[in-house]
């Protein structure tokens, strides 16, 4: 069917007719008509999210996935310097679009180093009284003019928090080791140069417009990578992006492109969009490379739920040899994926997102497993693509058990509803998991069969690159075909409607008036009949009403105060975690928000909103969400078996003068109408899902961060005893912050609940009344019959219906009526 062309049709014939002579029906067309139109605008494509810790091997598999040979994305240890999301599409030509960072980013970066310089003078001085050639120490940086007082206070305490200093428990991590890396890559174009801090902090002067202030002398190339920064950062830019297309230049492009993508410029990056010719590209998969969990907190959480809380509809785990750990399961609560999964146990179809799990570095692993094997009793040892094969076959098993037993730790729940969410989303998570050990180096090394750098795999399919990129073109094609369907389905149903309506008023123009006493007879008979369905459908309809306004407002409070239960006891839990740590990582988490314990990241605010909103998820999709769009299915059902039994009824009783033909387009329309009536329930509770998750988030952050704030404005985070303040705080948080965001998430959950139940409520009173309009087409009234006892209006209604018929792109030319 070609969906513009009934389109087309219905705006400018079948519309202007209805208009005209059946003005009440446009609205139900009118629904479907929208719905169309805004099904045929969606991207027939899917987006496809890689999530993993930095260094893990997401960007280089992303890489070969997209691109084959060629390297077009940060790899080969950019890790945490790209904070950035990079997105990777189809496009003829190759072509790149970058979004620089604003330039108090770079100021940002400079100040965190001159402060850390600074404070290590100080450390210094204190030790050596000496004189030196080093500036004076406490002369302001000229970076902090730039910045407004929290940024500085907050660059300053990562400044002088020291990697011993960050953790007592596990890895360290050095709160400012990301600014170091990026400005080395900013300044040598490498994030592991040996170059000093104090020269660094030079350079970046220097690229700020600022004077040098520790002594250096910067080395050519690296004053020809800080004259091109300053072009991209100058205060006078007003467009901060850059784009360009592949020309016949080729070897011009590529390193323009790695300049941004990978190399000196990559650190100062907001957004990078790459068009790539591929198959898989083409094939409708757009790639997102997602920021590692090792860059800065707040740019990760955003960046993440943005793509994978809203337009992921798969998302790829790297993992490498030591398979889905606690961290994993960590990185799938951090990004969104998680709670967005049991949001919509209640639907799972309302918002699919497959998980698949690649292992990388498996080529490295079976090289040291090789290494180390010894010949057998005949002088032999295994190849090395031999014992590659052997672990891809053993880390598909042991990859499956782990994401299972790791998968269990979430759930144990008192509450039965949360706990039932949550096995679900593990059921949901494990149904659809693809599980893809892979090489993408190696894959990389037979497409560029270099004589100097040979692969030792045979052949392509080997490495499981071909594998995973069929699989993502099956998810696509899956896509594809979904939304063919329910333009099929739409479309079919507002055609179906349009020409059952036609169909209707022409019967009923064409059919010669019975007698009136025949009429009457047969009115009579029906009414009868009638009495006992009418009081059913008005006592159905008053509890459908009834339901949607009181008892879902009612329940909304006792929803919420049942989730909080549950989110103040995992809250609780999760703080208590933290007393471990160092007291500095502590007051650092209170300050901003947000900041590393260990490898690990964590953020008051992000982190409680999680806790709360996960349980609230779970609550409302399984007894509220799920209750609405059954409520609403069950009306719909039961008055078109209703409307089917009266018109059964009809036929029986009603001889040769019922109109058998009117009375199954009668039953059409009114299935019609339950139809879109059900599609109409379904599609409110999910815009309403993806309303409440988004606005709830930020009603549930506020109490925390304005308890966190009160602390340190009472200046509890300075002195000794901070760390037990910090505790005691932390013992109130919970309690505190979800009980603070109770109100705020019930005036959320109810605000926007009004907005669906209008929404609903209104597609219902498109309706009508389905079962007095079924009586009168059984029977008409007096003045219809007098209406249509009109010879010359009848000629003009039958006319009008021939030429609306005449211009429709799905009848049959030679028809003249349906």
């Amino acid at each position: 069917m070609k969906e513009q062309q009934l389109l087309q049709w219905y705006e400018t014939h079948a519309k202007p007719f209805f208009e005209t002579y059946s003005k009440d029906r446009i609205a139900g067309f009118e629904n479907d008509y929208e719905r169309l139109k805004k099904l045929l605008a969606m991207p027939d494509s899917i987006t496809v999210c890689f999530l993993g810790n930095s260094g893990i091997g997401k960007s280089t598999l992303l890489n070969a996935l997209a691109a084959g040979k060629e390297q077009v994305l940060p790899a080969g240890g950019i890790g945490p310097l790209t904070a950035q999301a990079t997105k990777v599409f189809y496009s003829e030509i190759p072509t790149f679009k970058v979004t620089y960072q604003p330039r108090k980013h770079l100021w940002n970066v400079a100040f965190a180093l001159e402060s850390r310089l600074t404070h290590q003078q100080k450390s210094k001085a204190k030790q050596n009284t000496t004189l030196t050639k080093e500036p004076t120490v406490d002369e302001p940086s000229d970076f902090q003019h730039e910045l407004n007082d929290d940024e500085r206070q907050d660059l300053l305490e990562r400044a002088t928090i020291t990697a011993e200093s960050s953790s007592s428990d596990g890895p360290t991590h050095d709160p400012i080791e990301g600014f170091i890396k990026q400005a080395k890559q900013i300044v040598t174009g490498n994030q592991f140069s040996d170059k000093p801090l104090a020269y660094l902090v030079d350079a970046l002067r220097v690229a700020c417009d600022g004077k040098l202030r520790w002594h250096s002398t910067l080395d050519t190339d690296d004053q020809k990578r800080i004259d091109r920064v300053k072009e991209v950062i100058k205060p006078s830019r007003t467009n901060r992006s850059h784009e360009k297309c592949q020309g016949d230049d080729k070897k011009e492009f590529m390193d323009d492109l790695k300049a941004h993508a990978a190399g000196f410029l990559s650190p100062l990056i907001e957004e990078i969009h790459v068009g790539w010719p591929s198959d898989v590209l083409k094939a409708g998969v757009t790639l997102v490379d997602l920021p590692g969990v090792g860059i800065a907190n707040d740019t990760y959480r955003t960046v993440t739920s943005r793509y994978v809380g809203e337009e992921a509809r798969a998302v790829i785990v790297v993992v490498d040899r030591a398979g889905p750990t606690e961290s994993t399961i960590e990185l799938l609560r951090t990004s969104g994926y998680w709670d967005r999964l049991v949001g919509a146990t209640d639907d799972p179809e309302s918002d699919p997102c497959s998980m698949l799990i690649t292992v990388t570095k498996v080529d490295d692993v079976a090289a040291e497993e090789w290494r180390n094997t010894v010949e057998d009793s005949d002088g032999k040892r295994p190849k090395k693509r031999e014992v590659f094969a052997n672990l891809v076959e053993e880390f598909r098993p042991r990859m499956l058990s782990q994401i299972k037993e790791q998968l269990s730790k979430i759930g144990t729940s008192d509450n039965e509803t949360v706990r039932r969410a949550r096995e679900q989303a593990r059921e949901n998570i494990l149904d659809s998991l693809q599980i893809h050990p892979v090489s993408a180096p190696e894959y990389r090394k037979i497409l560029i069969d270099d004589d100097e750098d040979k692969a030792f795999l045979p052949d392509l399919e080997q490495t499981g690159i071909p594998t995973l990129q069929a699989s993502l073109k099956d998810l696509s094609e899956g896509e594809r075909q979904n939304l063919r369907r329910r333009i099929d389905e739409v479309s079919k149903r507002l055609s179906d409607n349009l020409l059952n309506e036609l169909s209707i008023i022409e019967a009923q123009w064409k059919e010669r008036t019975r007698a009136a006493e025949e009429a009457e007879k047969l009115a009579d008979a029906l009414e009868q009949f009638m009495g006992p369905k009418q009081k059913e459908y008005d006592l159905r309809v008053g509890g459908f009403r009834e339901f949607l306004e009181e008892t879902v407002q009612a329940s909304i409070r006792e929803l919420v105060l049942e989730a909080r239960g549950v989110a103040e006891t995992e809250v609780n839990s999760y703080l208590y975690d933290l007393q471990w740590a160092h007291w500095a990582t502590l007051r650092a988490a209170v300050r901003r928000g947000g900041t590393f314990y260990g490898s690990r990241t964590i953020s008051l605010p992000d982190d409680i909103a999680n806790y709360f909103q996960e349980p609230m998820a779970a609550v409302w999709g399984q007894k509220l969400l799920k209750g609405i769009r059954k409520r609403t299915k069950d009306l719909s059902s039961d008055i078109a078996e209703m409307v089917q039994e009266i018109c059964e009824w009809a036929i029986e009783n009603g001889g040769a003068q019922i109109n058998k033909t009117l009375l199954e387009n009668q039953q059409t329309r009114i299935s019609n109408q339950a139809d879109q009536m059900n599609q109409v329930g379904k599609e409110a509770v999910d815009e309403l899902r993806a309303l409440v998750k988004q606005k709830l988030r930020e009603a549930i952050r506020k109490p925390i961060e304005n308890a966190c704030q009160k602390f340190v404005a009472d200046g509890n985070d300075i002195g000794p005893g901070v760390k037990t303040r910090i505790l005691h705080l932390f013992n109130a948080l919970a309690r505190q912050a979800t009980d603070a965001a109770k109100e705020p998430a019930i005036e959320i959950l109810q605000s926007n609940y009004k907005v669906v139940r209008e929404e609903i409520q209104t597609t219902f009173s498109q309706w009508g009344e389905p079962l007095l309009d079924t009586a009168n087409l059984i029977v008409e009234r007096h003045e219809e019959r007098m209406k249509r006892s009109d010879a010359q209006r009848r000629s003009k209604v039958l006319a009008d219906i021939e030429a609306v018929l005449a211009q429709c792109p799905i009848c049959e030319p030679s028809a003249e009526a349906v």
